[in-house]
């Protein structure tokens, strides 16, 4: 699917009604034809536009002159994409998303990333449209870490309330899930932070105003997000060793339990047993021999009760 929008320095972005007034067009998930459409209009190579439907891609910075001698700048960055739509089970995982900047013109390209481009088109931009977008769009995609992880953060926290009160196979899927999520955001946290040297190093965005107070804000954001992820994927580890405790804790329990249920029963079947041979034994012959030794085996079976209620086996 194809957007196109025009970002005028000073004025909310505008949908643009055709690609002529466009100076952003966004392709969402784009098909092979609209691929190789826009690759022979501009230039450029199929392979960028490919580069964001590959869930192994990796970010990266890159530079190319076009066919036409035009200079263009490709930044390729892993944005969270959230999987589920509640926040209790929520599961992140990253998708690439990628920026071809030229003179004139801002081709951005994503698969699942229409909450991103929703919130691209919020920002205010005041001069330099192109090279401030980008920037800005940067500075948001280290944000939606932060948002994800604020939701990681819940969910441990719900994690942690039902650790202790249940033993269903809900909270294994729950921290499968959330250790699936912190591995995939932090992965992708580490790859960005990799191209951000270039970028800081490039001229592309010497123009943009603020540009220092920009790239510190990412920074931060950065290591805000790399602290997050840290401390959660220590937090899962301890909670992972914890559940295993606690499942073991409570099925030598269990077996404790149904141990010495096995052992009072088996006085009535012992005792059953020697009074119930083909051969003299006492009481044989009293009318009340039946109950006197119901009397002892209950008397008997009490006592190893209370005995293994004391040596704590209940």
């Amino acid at each position: 699917m194809l957007s196109y929008f025009e970002i005028i320095p000073g004025q909310p972005i505008q949908v643009s009604a055709s690609e002529k007034q466009a100076n952003w067009i966004h392709f969402e998930d784009p098909s092979k034809h609209e691929m190789l459409h826009f690759a022979k209009k501009y230039h450029l190579p199929v392979t960028l536009f490919e580069v964001a439907q590959d869930i192994n891609e990796v970010a990266r910075y890159e530079t190319f002159t076009t066919e036409a001698g035009e200079q263009l700048t490709h930044v390729c960055l892993l944005v969270p994409v959230k999987m589920q739509d509640t926040e209790e089970h929520a599961e992140f995982i990253t998708r690439p998303f990628s920026f071809i900047i030229s003179e004139h013109i801002l081709m951005t390209v994503g698969h699942q990333q229409s909450a991103l481009v929703d919130q691209m088109r919020q920002l205010l931009i005041e001069q330099q449209p192109l090279e401030t977008m980008v920037l800005r769009s940067i500075s948001l995609i280290y944000q939606r870490y932060l948002s994800a992880l604020d939701i990681v953060a819940q969910q441990i926290q719900q994690l942690e309330k039902n650790v202790h009160v249940s033993t269903r196979n809900q909270t294994l899927y729950a921290l499968k899930t959330l250790r699936k999520s912190v591995v995939f955001l932090d992965l992708g946290l580490k790859s960005n932070q990799q191209i951000m040297p270039q970028i800081k190093a490039t001229r592309l965005f010497e123009l943009v105003a603020n540009q220092a107070d920009e790239l510190y804000r990412i920074d931060i954001q950065f290591a805000k997000s790399d602290k997050a992820v840290t401390t959660y994927r220590e937090l899962l580890a301890q909670l992972s060793d914890l559940l295993s405790d606690i499942i073991s804790n409570r099925l030598n329990n269990i077996m404790k339990t149904l141990t010495s249920l096995s052992i009072i029963l088996t006085i009535p079947t012992m005792i059953g047993g020697f009074w119930g041979m083909n051969v003299p034994v006492p009481l044989s012959h009293s009318g009340k021999g039946f109950l006197l030794l119901l009397g002892l085996t209950l008397i008997i079976s009490l006592l190893a009760g209370w005995w293994l209620k004391k040596k704590d086996y209940f």
